[in-house]
């Protein structure tokens, strides 16, 4: 969530604080997550705990799990349909998965095409969503995610009043 930019500071810092608080000994990644604002520091304080002994594998498919958290970033609005598609297919360029980078680049080429419309973008998202099953991992991003959101939501009513 981190690194597709789902999630922030403004995320992260409330759960972890809300962690600490049930912790008699907080660890050190935690208590690092709660006060560092810039990303990277956040991804390597929180790569450090997971790639800590016992190591453990990788779950599997975590590159369908970021591609759903793009896209909840692309239904908040904070990407257009267009940077979704790019971004997406830089991203499985890269990632060497199961789903193609060239499908998000197929879509995105068919969207310019069609001067992006929003007709094109309607048309190329239900044909995206078919050849990528993404809603279960849509699920699973929207399950992950409601607890960063639910907690940066109490700790803004917080300070407003």
């Amino acid at each position: 969530m981190l690194e597709s930019r789902l999630i922030d500071y403004s995320y992260i810092q409330p759960w972890a604080d809300h962690l600490i608080s049930k912790c008699e000994a907080p660890p050190v990644w935690l208590c690092d997550m709660a006060i560092k604002k810039y990303q990277g520091d956040q991804i390597k304080a929180i790569r450090e705990f997971i790639f800590a002994e016992p190591f453990e594998s990788e779950p599997v498919d975590m590159e369908k799990f970021h591609v759903a958290c793009m896209w909840l970033r692309y239904e908040r609005r904070e990407l257009s349909w267009a940077t979704y598609l790019l971004d997406v297919g830089n991203y499985l360029d890269a990632a060497s998965g199961d789903w193609e980078c060239e499908t998000p680049y197929h879509f995105l080429n068919i969207h310019e095409d069609n001067y992006y419309s929003t007709e094109s973008e309607d048309l190329t998202k239900s044909l995206y969503l078919k050849e990528h099953d993404l809603l279960p991992w849509l699920e699973l991003a929207k399950s992950k995610f409601a607890p960063f959101f639910k907690l940066k939501r109490i700790k803004k009513a917080e300070n407003i009043t």
